[in-house]
C-alpha cells in the first residue's frame, strides 16, 4: 500500500495485487491517527466477501465471490466504533467477465491488479453508537 496526503483533508490510496483491504485500511489508520473519513474507490480484486443485513434475523448473510472482479464502485466511511476501535462500513459493486455485477455490505477483499481510494478525512472523530431499532452502530452525529 503506498499512499499520499494533499496538505488539506485528502488522501490518495493505492493498493496492489494481492492485498487485503482490512489489513490496508487497519495500516493506514495506525500510521495516519486517522478517527472519521469518507472513501470512495475502483479497482480490481480476486476474491470479494459481501453481506446483506436481514433486518428481521438481525444478522449479516455473507457470501465469498471468487475470480477477477472489476471493482466498479466502493464507497463508504471510516469511525469509531463503541469501543474506540476504527471501523469501516463499505458497499460496493462488482462486476465479472460475464458482465454480471454484484454488490452488497464489503466484508473484505483481496485485490486484484490494483484498488485506488479516495479518502477525505473528517474534522472531527466519527463515532458510532448501537441503534436498538436496527440492531447496528450507526453513525452518532
Amino acid at each position: 500500500m503506498t499512499y499520499n496526503f494533499d496538505a488539506g483533508f485528502n488522501y490518495l490510496i493505492k493498493l496492489s495485487k494481492g492485498e487485503r483491504l482490512s489489513e490496508a485500511i487497519e495500516q493506514f489508520a495506525r500510521e495516519t491517527k486517522i478517527e472519521g473519513a469518507w472513501i470512495d474507490g475502483l479497482g480490481g480484486a480476486l476474491e470479494i466477501t459481501l453481506g446483506f443485513y436481514d433486518l428481521d434475523s438481525r444478522e449479516y448473510r455473507w457470501k465469498t465471490f471468487d475470480g477477477l472482479h472489476e471493482v466498479l464502485s466502493l464507497t463508504g466511511n471510516l469511525a469509531l466504533d463503541e469501543e474506540g476501535k476504527l471501523m469501516y462500513h463499505l458497499h460496493g459493486t462488482f462486476g465479472d467477465r460475464d458482465y454480471q455485477v454484484v454488490g452488497g455490505h464489503v466484508k473484505d477483499l483481496v485485490v486484484g491488479a490494483t484498488l485506488e481510494l479516495s479518502l477525505r478525512r473528517a474534522i472531527r472523530t466519527t463515532k458510532r453508537k448501537t441503534d436498538p431499532e436496527v440492531g447496528l452502530q450507526t453513525l452518532d452525529l
